[in-house]
Order: C-alpha cells, then structure tokens, then sequence
C-alpha cells in the first residue's frame, strides 16, 4: 500500500522565516507530531536557518503519516522532514544524553528513508540530508565519521549529527 508523505494533514507549507525551530512534546499519552515554532528558541530541538529565503515546507512524519510493517504493526519513522524543490531533510529528535544515535539513525531515519524511497524518486531532490539532533549537548565518546561514511555510501544521504540545519 503506497504511503503518502505529503498529506496536507501533516504538512506546514511555505515557510519563508530566516530562522525557526521544530519541536517535539514528546507527549507520550496523546502522541503528539513534531511542528515548526517560530517564537520560542527555548522549546527548539531542531534549529533552521534558511539564508536563502526559500520557502519550505515541513511534514511532521512520526504520530502522523502511517507508516506500517508488513505484519500491521507501525514501523519506527523519523519525526519530519523539510522539503522544497531542491532539498530533502529527513530529521530525528531528541532529547537525552547518551545512547540515542544508533536508534535515531539505523531505526528512525534509515526505515522512514526505505519507506520514502519505495514511494518516491528521491533522486529528484538535488540536496538530501538527514539529521539526529539532539537538544542536549551528546557526550560523544568516539568518532562517527565511519557511520556517517556508511549511511552515505548506502543511502547516497549526507548525515549529520547535529542540531542545526542550514539552507544556503
């Protein structure tokens, strides 16, 4: 069944502003999507700098676009993704200190990524990215330069592990 990563349910389109941020409430209860906030630095786990002036467009995908295993069961997924006629972002939140890259890369990004690619042509995006950030500064206790080598020779995606997206 095809998966649709652009329902409008989902979506926050033309976003023009120099600089704003996406937040997750993680809101375990009511499983509330990622949005983009354009006030409040502090509720800020992604933060967007878009020196173009470009508009984006952002898809909260976690607790929104259904996204299934075979069995029925939901599949892990990113939290959303920026987008306009030359980028893709695939972007994993979080919020916690240590061992949180390797479920927000090989699960969360990289399974919202197969899906994507089963359903698109990602090779229409001039630029593809995908980003884990993580509000918390990480205590990173070795080099991630192998596992972003890896994502990108699987995925031909840029991964970055940080908390700030540029469009330049």
């Amino acid at each position: 069944m095809p998966i649709n990563f652009f329902t409008p349910l989902c979506q926050t389109e033309n976003i023009r502003n120099k600089e704003f941020g996406i937040c997750d409430d993680e809101d375990i209860n009511n499983k509330t999507p990622a949005y983009i906030d354009k006030i409040d630095p502090k509720k800020w786990i992604a933060i967007i700098k878009n020196t173009t002036g470009k508009s984006l467009n952002f898809t909260a995908i976690d607790n929104c676009v259904e996204i299934r295993k075979e069995n029925g069961d939901m599949d892990n997924r990113c939290d959303g993704m920026l987008t306009n006629e030359e980028n893709i972002v695939f972007i994993e939140l979080k919020d916690q200190q240590k061992n949180w890259v390797q479920h927000a890369v090989d699960k969360q990004l990289q399974t919202t990524i197969d899906h994507f690619k089963a359903n698109y042509d990602i090779t229409k995006y001039k630029h593809k990215r995908a980003f884990a950030c993580n509000r918390k500064h990480p205590r990173f206790q070795c080099s991630y330069k192998e596992k972003m080598s890896t994502f990108y020779q699987k995925n031909k995606i840029r991964l970055n592990l940080e908390n700030v997206i540029v469009f330049k």
